[in-house]
């Protein structure tokens, strides 16, 4: 049956126990029912005897823009059953099914994706539901400290010894061009919405990044550690913004950049990359990571600044989509135009933010 928000704690609690997460409710909501492309779709399983959740397949609402746009598109987030009752997956599988014939006939909704998948998960989702990879991510690694590197070597002399020199490694850093200029902002202003239209049209397909999307994105995630920049010219018109989150997944502080808005204007990425570098150096952070496209503006950027390599600790991002293209006779030409723009990767404009894997 389709789950509904009365459902929120029954699915949250699955989550849970499956994953072994202690997830407040809380962030569930903020993650499904407050997103402003509208309410989440999914599918859930239930006990008869005591109602409780057996399996689920639950997406998040985005709105993507695509060949001029705006199209409703579903994220498929969580898919979970409960390993006590999993029954030879019996209903693992009637959920997938069913989430996939409930958004073919949602008028509406277009198709789902997701990155970090896994080659199980795609197999998998190739044989029951079409799943498609459309492309992979590279985690591109800049060192910002030489602390983790000489520590492990010296010791505490080692330690010492990057306090030295990091702030003259850090001081090769360039600043932005004299007719651009960063600046740390604390709110999503009109600046984001003149941003997000001027740059959306340079894009076959991307995801809705006006001011409101990123006000429930970055300011109310439950998550904590988003930083924003945002570049502006000589005149202080906006040009571009960067996000990211400091965290410390392991053993070293990083910063991850989740989403970059520039129009792959390379002068407006590369000022932008090193004001968040020098920022998050001075807030602790030993390594900036950043998942992008080969080929694209963003790694040509991130290559002539220098100082990087691609990350032998994060594992690429593999996106994979299935398009829900609905009921053959209600398709249109122009559908079928959006279905052939979603299934091909060169389309895509993309960033880590992009997915919900870190939320």
């Amino acid at each position: 049956m389709r789950a509904g928000r009365d459902d929120a704690e029954l699915l949250n609690v699955l989550y849970n126990r499956v994953f072994a997460q202690t997830r407040p409710l809380s962030h569930f909501l903020w993650k499904y029912w407050e997103a402003p492309a509208g309410p989440p779709y999914g599918v859930i399983a239930k006990a008869r005897e005591d109602g409780r959740a057996l399996a689920a397949a639950f997406g998040q609402r985005r709105a993507a823009w695509i060949r001029g746009r705006l199209v409703p598109a579903n994220l498929m987030c969580e898919i979970s059953s409960d390993p006590s009752a999993r029954g030879g997956g019996v209903a693992f599988k009637g959920v997938m099914h069913a989430i996939g014939i409930g958004l073919n006939d949602e008028a509406g909704t277009l198709w789902s994706y997701g990155g970090q998948s896994s080659d199980e998960a795609i197999a998998v989702g190739s044989r029951w539901l079409g799943f498609r990879e459309a492309f992979t991510l590279r985690i591109w690694e800049m060192r910002l400290s030489f602390a983790p590197a000489l520590r492990s070597r010296l010791g505490a002399v080692g330690a010492a010894l990057a306090k030295l020199l990091d702030p003259a490694f850090r001081a090769l850093w360039k600043n932005p061009p004299g007719d651009l200029r960063c600046e740390e902002v604390r709110e999503f202003g009109s600046e984001f919405d003149t941003l997000w239209e001027r740059f959306r049209d340079r894009y076959r397909l991307c995801f809705a990044r006006d001011a409101a999307t990123l006000r429930w994105r970055w300011l109310e995630n439950p998550v904590p550690g988003h930083r924003i920049l945002l570049a502006r010219g000589s005149g202080g018109e906006p040009a571009g913004w960067i996000v990211w989150r400091e965290w410390q997944p392991a053993e070293h502080k990083v910063a991850t950049v989740l989403d970059l808005w520039t129009g792959g204007e390379p002068k407006v990425i590369a000022a932008l990359v090193n004001a968040a570098r020098r920022t998050a150096a001075a807030s602790g952070c030993q390594f900036l990571r950043f998942g992008v496209k080969e080929g694209s503006a963003e790694m040509r950027a991130l290559e002539k600044l220098g100082h990087g390599r691609v990350s032998p600790h994060d594992r690429p991002d593999r996106v994979i989509v299935t398009p829900m293209p609905g009921s053959l006779h209600d398709e249109t030409e122009e559908d079928f135009e959006v279905w052939r723009t979603v299934v091909r990767g060169e389309n895509w404009y993309y960033t880590q933010g992009d997915s919900d894997f870190y939320d």
